[in-house]
């Protein structure tokens, strides 16, 4: 089982330049949603059966299946999934991916659309860990801020994008959790 990844993707431009990118991502002509192969599509000869077994990437070559491709093209084993997010805003969409965060693809996609700011931060279930925030334009980062796994900026970011507060997580103020029968912190 991965861990789950939260992916905030928040497009900066005029009302039609954002609506416009939404529709080319829409996942089944859904706006709200992200799918992957709107910016990399998989092609049509990936083998997409199961490839548990090994099997198959040895007849076919690991980066001609389903797991090997997806990683090395969208940087995540699945495409995107838990969509549409009650989060999601006019100029914003919420996602989850397993295990990491598609930095390159959301590079790729400023890359499409040169001319708009794309504010991308990803949060894994991990708290504190494996997070950050980038902002491209026209396939180069122009901000970068990945804080220190664990920390307390990494903490303060993880509730940003989360849209949480430390206390549904059973932490008090100072992100420290909370031993619930004694009322006093636990390890």
């Amino acid at each position: 089982m991965p861990n789950h990844v939260t992916n905030r993707l928040t497009i900066i431009g005029t009302e039609e330049q954002v609506a416009e990118v939404k529709k080319f991502l829409a996942y089944g002509g859904e706006i709200g949603t992200i799918d992957f192969n709107a910016i990399t599509p998989m092609p049509k000869w990936v083998f997409n059966g199961n490839t548990l077994s090994g099997v198959e990437e040895e007849k076919y070559g690991e980066e001609n299946c389903w797991y090997r491709w997806s990683i090395n093209n969208w940087g995540t084993k699945w495409n995107a999934y838990s969509q549409p997010d009650h989060r999601n805003t006019a100029d914003t969409i919420y996602f989850t991916t397993a295990w990491s965060a598609p930095l390159d693809l959301m590079k790729k996609l400023s890359w499409i659309y040169p001319n708009l700011e794309f504010e991308f931060a990803w949060a894994d279930e991990d708290l504190g860990r494996n997070i950050g925030k980038v902002k491209f334009q026209d396939g180069v980062a122009i901000e970068e801020y990945e804080p220190e796994g664990g920390s307390r900026e990494a903490r303060e970011l993880f509730f940003q994008i989360m849209q949480a507060t430390p206390a549904e997580y059973g932490m008090n103020e100072n992100y420290e959790y909370v031993d619930d029968e004694e009322g006093g912190e636990s390890a």
